[in-house]
């Protein structure tokens, strides 16, 4: 079989490739390891639309969240929870960022802060700023519907789950993809598979990408009345979130410190938990750690305790439910906290190019490969 282009990946990066280049009329593959979409990092995280606030260290990462926040609440405000409060606060201790500081650097970014008294929020000393702010949270199974939807419409795109790849091949003008002992050629691969990114690389001979691996768990609460409509972030530093997860009703937890269970550092993730997989997951072949026999207890008690010891006594959550997924971060971001989106042509002829990203409404960064 031979197509126009093979997408490798199902998430959103994946999905949005192919119908762009389904819209255009080109004949389009997609191999996912999973039995569906959206069932990774796509939906397994904080769910937030970042307009740059979590960046006060990386201004040209805040700046790209700021320039394309409002392209993609235009073009997917179906799948955005907008009607919440979203308080952003920096912490009176080992915080990186003061409040004096924030303010300065949401005036160069040109975003909203609007400040609100912290005793509002949190316990008395605990925070020295709190900022009302804009930022949403999307829902990934409307979105991940959506996308589906569209792509239905488009018979010259296919999409083939339980397809891990197996092989990779480099002719004179085309690829060769084995994946779930289907193969397939094409001029033109986009490798839209996150974490394994590097797993690709590998069967390619490619240069991996300098990654850390962290071992994520997102957990979901059920929040009291008066933190529905709220979301909040403390930074910069080992601090939490407790925000809306799209429009699930449900608010996700995450905190920099217990939301990493495990880091690998290796070219391709590797943790002691794979040796406990039931042989699902090994170096170099990334299973879905959520749904891993050998996924870790939930630091729940950890990650409420530190929320707790910042919120108001009446902002109460309760503990609903564990997500986990694998996220990686080029290792030059922990220098300070960027998040830049890579798209890297991995070769001219035949073209392959892989991308990695770990914000949803950057997304558009492909736009200029998929012309192609």
């Amino acid at each position: 079989m031979t197509v126009d282009k093979i997408i490798l990946g199902a998430g959103l990066y994946g999905l949005y490739a192919a119908l762009q280049c389904g819209r255009r009329g080109q004949r389009v593959l997609v191999f996912e390891r999973d039995a569906a979409p959206f069932m990774r990092a796509t939906y397994i995280n904080q769910a937030r639309v970042h307009m740059g606030y979590h960046y006060p260290r990386s201004y040209s990462t805040a700046i790209k969240s700021a320039h394309y926040f409002e392209r993609f609440c235009k073009d997917y405000g179906f799948c955005l929870r907008t009607d919440f409060d979203q308080i952003y606060a920096t912490s009176a201790h080992f915080s990186w960022t003061n409040a004096a500081e924030f303010r300065r650097f949401c005036r160069s970014a040109g975003i909203r802060c609007d400040g609100v008294d912290p005793e509002k929020y949190f316990n008395p000393g605990m925070c020295d700023g709190a900022f009302l702010t804009t930022e949403y949270t999307y829902d990934a199974q409307v979105l991940k519907d959506w996308f589906l939807k569209e792509l239905n419409q488009c018979p010259n795109v296919e999409i083939r789950y339980d397809h891990p790849v197996e092989r990779i091949e480099k002719g004179s003008d085309t690829w060769r993809i084995t994946a779930g002992g289907d193969a397939a050629e094409a001029p033109f691969v986009l490798n839209a598979t996150y974490a394994g990114v590097n797993d690709i690389h590998a069967m390619a001979g490619f240069e991996p990408f300098k990654i850390k691996y962290e071992l994520c768990e997102i957990i979901l609460c059920e929040v009291d009345k008066r933190l529905y409509n709220t979301g909040i972030t403390v930074m910069d530093g080992p601090f939490f979130s407790l925000m809306p997860f799209g429009q699930t009703g449900l608010h996700s937890l995450t905190s920099v410190t217990f939301t990493p269970h495990e880091t690998s550092y290796d070219t391709v993730a590797t943790f002691p938990c794979q040796a406990h997989s039931e042989g699902r997951c090994r170096p170099g072949s990334l299973y879905n750690c959520n749904e891993c026999p050998a996924r870790p207890q939930s630091a729940w008690p950890y990650m409420g305790q530190l929320a707790r010891k910042y919120l108001r006594e009446e902002y109460g959550f309760t503990y609903k439910g564990s997500l986990f997924s694998m996220k990686p971060i080029l290792k030059a971001s922990e220098i300070d906290d960027s998040r830049p989106t890579v798209v890297r042509r991995m070769c001219d002829m035949p073209v392959f190019y892989s991308v990695l990203s770990g914000k949803i409404n950057t997304v558009y960064d492909l736009d200029e490969v998929l012309a192609q």
